[in-house]
């Protein structure tokens, strides 16, 4: 079958090899994938620190060239990878199928659609010095970071290559070794950052530039090992040319995942950029908070590609995918509440890590009420992740992507912005509107999942 018909729960029998299984093995399949997915976001956010800790040190204008370069580099490539993402159900369902002609199609047109939405991106990576002046940011800042950004236009390209390998073989279930794959980026990444940046054997090094170049050569190789993993699992082969159908199938998907990716990316950069302009106090705060909220983010991740997976690979049993999406809510859930209480529990002591480095006692108390705000808003974070993912799986995407701008950008930004200049809490109001946002969009999407799953009751 090409699994062609309308989004939702697909009525029908039993697939090949998609036997029911009991609550304990859907739980052991969804964690086996969520594992390593969210271990992988952790290891490319340790490669992002590194970036940034390595910039520092050539001054003051570097790493805020380097954040500017960064930040515009990550807008752009959330968004594509995002509307990749909308190969995953489709390739995960096909290759529980073991239907190889739809296979080969779906190969092609994940490559047509990397192509279609990677080279205008990295194009406005590449021209950002041209562009970004007439919109107020320092030339004498652009100039700096201009090498720097343009090879963060063309690591663009094997990252978006890399992406599509990395859907796919999340598709087939071999998350275990990309991670391995990824955590072996992280010291090649040091490595080449120190050799490129400040030289060796006399030569001095391409300073900034240097940086953007070790990130293109890290993406190349990690594009070239995915390769070869790929065909290692036997998945190669491809129609040519891409099937314009498929790829419209892919568009349809991912554009509505590129956006609500993009929103959530946006709305949490465009706090930090508003809490910069408070006091000194609130910016260090909510530096802790962020990198706190960014570490916990990895597990919805995990949970939310699992989902995705699992429930693409159970189509078209209707049973067995009502038994998966109680699996990954129960689980989320479960999640949650450990996540909020690790939190919790912690946030004393590590918002009492900046006083002691010199940000002040004020500092350390605005950031542990950050971290409380971080705890309420993750004890739905993952049960909201799980449900996207459920309804990504069943190519529901675009009810998930209105949720989320509703509730980063209908809730979160304007009350933040209220509650931190009117209300005068400072970053306590920015992260109330970001935990209240939060929870609006994870709530309504489990609401919309519930719903839909009363409404394909057998």
């Amino acid at each position: 079958m090409t699994h062609a018909s309308s989004p939702g729960f697909r009525a029908g029998g039993n697939r090949p090899f998609g036997f029911r299984r009991a609550p304990s093995q859907n739980a052991a399949r969804i964690l086996a994938t969520a594992a390593p997915v969210a271990a992988m976001a952790l290891v490319n956010m340790c490669m992002s620190v590194t970036d940034t800790l390595m910039a520092g040190a050539l001054g003051a204008e570097a790493l805020a060239a380097a954040g500017v370069g960064s930040d515009l580099y990550s807008i752009a490539f959330y968004l594509a990878i995002g509307v990749v993402g909308g190969l995953a159900p489709l390739y995960a369902a096909a290759h529980a199928d073991a239907n190889r002609s739809r296979l080969n199609r779906l190969r092609a047109s994940g490559w047509g659609v990397a192509a279609l939405v990677g080279l205008p991106m990295a194009c406005v990576v590449w021209t950002a010095p041209a562009w970004l002046e007439p919109l107020g940011i320092e030339a004498s800042l652009l100039d700096h970071g201009q090498g720097y950004t343009r090879a963060m236009g063309l690591t663009m390209l094997p990252m978006l290559a890399a992406g599509v390998l990395r859907t796919r073989l999340v598709a087939l279930e071999q998350a275990g070794a990309l991670f391995r794959v990824t955590l072996a980026a992280v010291p090649l990444n040091a490595v080449l950052n120190a050799l490129l940046m400040f030289g060796v054997a006399g030569w001095p090094g391409l300073g900034l530039t240097g940086a953007g170049i070790s990130s293109f050569l890290v993406a190349s190789f990690t594009f070239v090992v995915f390769a070869r993993l790929a065909v290692r699992c036997g998945d190669a082969g491809a129609a040519v040319p891409p099937d314009r159908l498929a790829m419209a199938e892919i568009l349809r998907l991912g554009l509505p995942i590129g956006v609500a990716t993009l929103s959530e990316v946006g709305v949490f950069l465009g706090a930090t950029l508003f809490v910069a302009t408070l006091s000194v106090a609130d910016a260090a705060a909510h530096v802790l908070a962020i990198r706190v909220s960014g570490v916990t983010f990895a597990v919805s991740i995990g949970l939310l590609q699992a989902a995705t997976i699992r429930m693409a690979r159970a189509e078209p049993d209707r049973g067995h995918q009502r038994a998966i999406a109680q699996t990954a809510l129960g689980l989320s859930a479960a999640a949650g509440l450990a996540l909020a209480c690790g939190i919790a529990l912690a946030a004393w002591p590590l918002s009492h890590t900046l006083a002691q480095g010199g940000a002040g006692t004020e500092a350390a108390g605005i950031a542990a009420i950050l971290l409380l705000l971080v705890a309420g808003a993750e004890l739905l974070g993952p049960a909201g992740a799980a449900a996207t993912g459920i309804l990504r799986g069943v190519r529901m995407t675009r009810a998930p992507m209105a949720f989320s701008l509703l509730g980063n950008w209908a809730v979160a930004a304007p009350m933040g912005v209220f509650l931190a200049t009117s209300a005068e809490l400072g970053a306590v109001g920015v992260w109330i509107g970001l935990a209240v946002g939060s929870a609006t969009a994870s709530c309504l999407t489990v609401i919309h999942l519930v719903r839909v799953l009363r409404a394909h009751q057998p």
